[in-house]
């Protein structure tokens, strides 16, 4: 990444809370929850910015993994494990929100093959094809979210705001761990850049700045009851734009934004699966055919265990990130 910028870090940020962290941060805090997520930005940074310190400490951290013995054998399982995770949690993500607002008839293995063949090819190309993708996808993914928060931004109740700060301090603390841990998990994939980290930490402020304008937005027209309804708040919320005052129906377009989070992120994820496992596309194939039938034929059967995935985001999301950082920490300290 020596002469690319950090724009796959904006749509990693944003990924895992289309469909998941909006929704689920918002039962905790409810119309507190923009002041909670502004608390977890705050934590985030401290992990963004030990994010950073690993890219540079390590010029190559997959080289610098393999090299390092029984810990760095920890480390790179551990990534292995995330990459995974979050590959799985995205797909569950799309698989969801395709099957209940677009493609509702259309078989799911169909749905997530034609998304998986886009994403590998694009993972092929490495880095270069992932900021690539990122660097053309950012100016539409901007243009549709300022449409989207400009067009909703009359529509917000201000009284949904109010009193502030009626949440307890429990809900609080939670909703901020878990904004700082959804906020923060998927950039675990950017351990991969080489030494350039320039504006990394500024992409990061300016990606969670959209989540809690989003949110912002979401609670002022819905209110602390509302939103605690829907799956997807961030996508029912867009039904109540009007483009010009007079063009409606316009939300699948306008969710194409979220779309692209989710798309750099599963490229992302299988580029990382690849580089820590295996350089075999043979593997790699079979471990996607094996996720296509996970999620078609387990998850799509069994609910409540999407469910139980949904509500342990926060607890995985600190975790994995918290334990790579303190075992980097340790080989720094013992080399």
């Amino acid at each position: 990444m020596k002469k690319e910028n950090a724009l796959p870090l904006f749509f990693l940020t944003r990924s895992l809370f289309f469909g998941l962290g909006i929704s689920l941060i918002c039962k905790y805090t409810s119309k507190d929850t923009y002041l909670a997520c502004i608390a977890g930005s705050i934590l985030g940074l401290f992990i963004i910015w030990a994010y950073k310190k690993i890219i540079i400490t390590n010029n190559n951290s997959l080289i610098y993994l393999l090299r390092n013995s029984k810990i760095g054998f920890m480390i790179r399982i551990l990534l292995i494990i995330s990459s995974f995770i979050i590959l799985l949690y995205t797909l569950l993500t799309y698989k969801t929100f395709v099957t209940s607002f677009l493609l509702s008839s259309t078989p799911v293995y169909i749905i997530l093959a034609l998304w998986l063949i886009l994403s590998f090819y694009a993972a092929l190309g490495g880095l270069k094809m992932i900021h690539r993708l990122s660097s053309s996808l950012f100016i539409i993914a901007l243009t549709l979210a300022l449409l989207s928060i400009i067009s909703i931004w009359g529509k917000i109740d201000y009284d949904n705001f109010l009193p502030v700060y009626t949440t307890s301090f429990k809900s609080f603390i939670t909703s901020m761990l878990a904004f700082a841990g959804i906020s923060t998990f998927p950039n675990l994939l950017t351990l991969h850049f080489n030494q350039n980290t320039k504006h990394y930490i500024k992409t990061y402020l300016f990606s969670v700045s959209s989540i809690i304008i989003a949110l912002i937005c979401i609670n002022g027209v819905f209110g602390d009851v509302l939103v605690n309804v829907f799956r997807f708040p961030e996508y029912m919320v867009l039904k109540q734009v009007k483009l010009l005052d007079f063009i409606e129906k316009v939300e699948n377009i306008l969710s194409i934004a979220w779309a692209f989070d989710l798309f750099i992120t599963t490229v992302f994820s299988i580029y990382s699966i690849k580089e820590l496992t295996t350089k075999n596309n043979k593997y790699i194939i079979i471990l996607l055919i094996f996720i296509i039938w996970l999620i078609s034929s387990i998850f799509n059967k069994y609910y409540t265990l999407e469910l139980t995935l949904y509500y342990i985001l926060p607890f995985i999301s600190l975790l994995f990130p918290i334990l790579i950082i303190i075992l980097f920490i340790y080989i720094k300290h013992h080399q």
